[in-house]
């Protein structure tokens, strides 16, 4: 087993059927799991932070002057 690969962790949040959620989730590459609770999934904490940058700027809040 590849020690990198056994490192690396998903991160999951609660889901939102938000339509600005949902655009966050998809600009910051995440994805949606269709569980008995809904998931959102990010590959790392790094995407996580992307969502909720985008999501902020989205919905008009801090960093919304950011491109």
């Amino acid at each position: 087993m590849n020690v990198t690969n056994a490192m690396k962790m998903s991160i999951r949040i609660k889901a939102s059927n938000d339509p600005i959620d949902l655009q966050a989730l998809k600009e910051s590459g995440g994805r949606y799991l269709d569980i008995k609770y809904p998931k959102f999934e990010f590959p790392s904490e790094a995407h996580q932070m992307k969502y909720n940058r985008i999501r902020r700027r989205l919905r008009g809040g801090e960093g919304s002057n950011e491109s």
